[in-house]
């Protein structure tokens, strides 16, 4: 037996379906909001194919936010939620802040909003599409400890900068860096 908040889904589906085919009828381009707020992460997949199923209207989601219980962290929950939508086929996402269901956001939580949900967006891409350049070519640095590299394929490169250790080894492995182990293993051979 489906819940209240199911047949609420389920009918908002159905209507946005109807409106979105209607418009497109008249010539009217239309993308679809849905899948917003609260949504367990089981969940979002089975509503982004009930949503594909009715229509083939672009679908924007705000958010969702897969847990409650990250006040002040929305942000990042709703990154997951976000993840998990557009991998299993949302077209664009609505990023949420720190500051969600308190306040007015301030600009540096707008920006940190945006960079949290510009990598959910990346990883929803890499679901749908598999890895990209940036990926590689980060995954590439990485391997040879190059941290300029790293940096200018980071999504946030001023953060990544700041953030970057001196050359050499990064700073949580130290001596015990698997990259910097097996690249003096290879050079010993």
């Amino acid at each position: 037996m489906k819940t209240l908040i199911e047949e609420a889904r389920e009918g908002e589906m159905r209507w946005n379906a109807r409106l979105a085919a209607y418009a497109h009828e008249h010539g009217v381009q239309t993308i679809i909001e849905g899948l917003g707020g609260h949504v367990r992460a089981d969940r979002i997949p089975v509503y982004l194919r009930r949503y594909r199923e009715r229509s083939r209207a672009p679908l924007f989601v705000a958010s969702p936010l897969p847990t409650d219980i990250a006040v002040g962290y929305d942000h990042i929950a709703g990154c997951v939620g976000a993840s998990i939508a557009s991998g299993a086929g949302a077209d664009c996402l609505c990023c949420l802040t720190p500051a969600e269901h308190h306040g007015l956001p301030t600009p540096d939580q707008v920006r940190e909003g945006l960079i949290a949900f510009k990598i959910a967006a990346h990883i929803g891409d890499s679901i749908k599409y598999g890895p990209d350049g940036e990926d590689l070519a980060l995954d590439r640095s990485r391997s040879r400890l190059d941290w300029d590299g790293q940096i200018a394929h980071a999504i946030d490169p001023e953060t990544a900068r700041n953030l970057a250790p001196e050359p050499g080894p990064c700073t949580m492995c130290g001596d015990f860096c698997a990259v910097a182990l097996m690249k003096r293993l290879r050079e010993q051979r």
